[in-house]
């Protein structure tokens, strides 16, 4: 039942990101790559370090599709994969939702997780930020609470070469 409602949410999400309008590549980076650090938690006894990566691809300056692996050690011993639908209201605040998969250290069992999230971007120059991230996770046996902090570049791809003329 929890994975249709989670459904019902991410498909509006994927519509309005394919029927959105684009805007130029050159106001913003199409491409993002972060790097987490931070601490995984349940309750106030479980705990544990968490690092993570991700990917983003801006379909335009509201919209962003990606990837995300994080691995958290102590007392949870697990891998966790997500596809990650990004939401840029402003050119700082990024919300997040993020359905995926958690393996458990030692198994092979996978579990169903749900991630919702916000981060808030300060800007580096123009390729590089820095943002503290809070998530939740929830899965059905657990909600856990992931904060931590991001650093991040932003680059894009040449589609065509200039001459310099």
């Amino acid at each position: 039942m929890r994975r249709k409602k989670i459904i019902y949410l991410a498909v509006p999400f994927i519509l309005a990101m394919v029927f959105s309008s684009s805007v130029s590549g050159d106001e913003f980076h199409r491409h993002h790559l972060d790097v987490t650090v931070g601490n995984t938690q349940e309750g106030f006894n479980e705990h544990g370090f968490t690092i993570g990566a991700d990917y983003e691809y801006r379909f335009n300056w509201l919209f962003g599709l990606g990837g995300t692996v994080e691995y958290t050690g102590g007392d949870f011993e697990h891998w966790l994969g997500f596809v990650t639908m990004f939401f840029h209201p402003n050119e700082r605040w990024e919300f997040v939702l993020a359905p995926g998969t958690e393996i458990e250290k030692g198994t092979r069992d996978r579990n169903f997780i749900f991630r919702t999230g916000i981060a808030y971007e300060f800007h580096l120059g123009e390729r590089y930020a820095i943002a503290p991230e809070f998530f939740v996770d929830f899965s059905e046996n657990e909600t856990l609470f992931v904060y931590g902090l991001s650093f991040g570049i932003g680059f894009c791809f040449a589609s065509s070469i200039q001459s310099l003329d």
